[in-house]
C-alpha cells in the first residue's frame, strides 16, 4: 500500500478516532450524570412498632411513626392523612411535624371513637395508612391493654 498525497497517516488516524470516541463517551456520561439523574420522589416507611392505647371509656388512639426515605421533601397536613382501621376511616388528630425532609421522622396519632371493644381482645390490628400524594402503607398496630 502506497501512501498518496493528502492521505492521513496511521498514527494521525488513530489519534483522530481516539478523540472522537472520547468525545462520544463524555457526551454519554454527561447525559446520565447531568440530565438523566434519579427522579425526586416522596417515599415513606413505618419506623418502630405502631401502637393502639385506650383513651376514655370506649375510645382508642392509634400512633404510628413514619420516616421519609425518599429524595424529596414531604409536606404533611392533617387533612391529607387518613387511617382505615376497624372498618372506619379516621383523619389524623395529632401530627408531630409538618415538613419531612429526606431522612426525617414524624409521629401521627389518630383518635378512634367508640371502637375499643373491637380491638380490646386482640394482640395486633391491621390498618391502612393513606397519605395523599405519597401513597398507602399497610400498618400492623400492637394493642396495649390497660392494666
Amino acid at each position: 500500500m502506497k501512501a498518496r498525497r493528502g492521505d492521513l497517516s496511521g498514527p494521525v488516524l488513530a489519534i483522530l478516532v481516539t478523540l472522537v470516541l472520547l468525545a462520544i463517551g463524555a457526551a454519554i456520561i454527561a447525559y446520565f450524570v447531568l440530565l438523566g439523574g434519579a427522579p425526586q420522589q416522596a417515599v415513606i416507611a413505618v419506623v418502630g412498632q405502631p401502637t393502639i392505647v385506650k383513651a376514655g371509656a370506649n375510645d382508642f388512639i392509634a400512633n404510628v411513626t413514619i420516616k421519609n426515605v425518599g429524595s424529596t421533601n414531604i409536606t404533611l397536613q392533617k387533612d391529607d392523612i387518613k387511617l382505615n382501621i376497624t372498618r372506619d376511616t379516621v383523619t389524623a388528630d395529632f401530627l408531630s411535624k409538618t415538613d419531612l425532609t429526606p431522612g426525617a421522622t414524624a409521629t401521627i396519632g389518630f383518635k378512634v371513637s367508640n371502637k375499643w371493644t373491637a380491638v380490646a381482645g386482640r394482640e395486633t390490628v391491621s390498618g391502612a395508612l393513606i397519605i395523599r400524594g405519597v401513597g398507602t402503607l399497610e400498618v400492623v398496630f400492637r394493642v396495649i391493654r390497660p392494666s
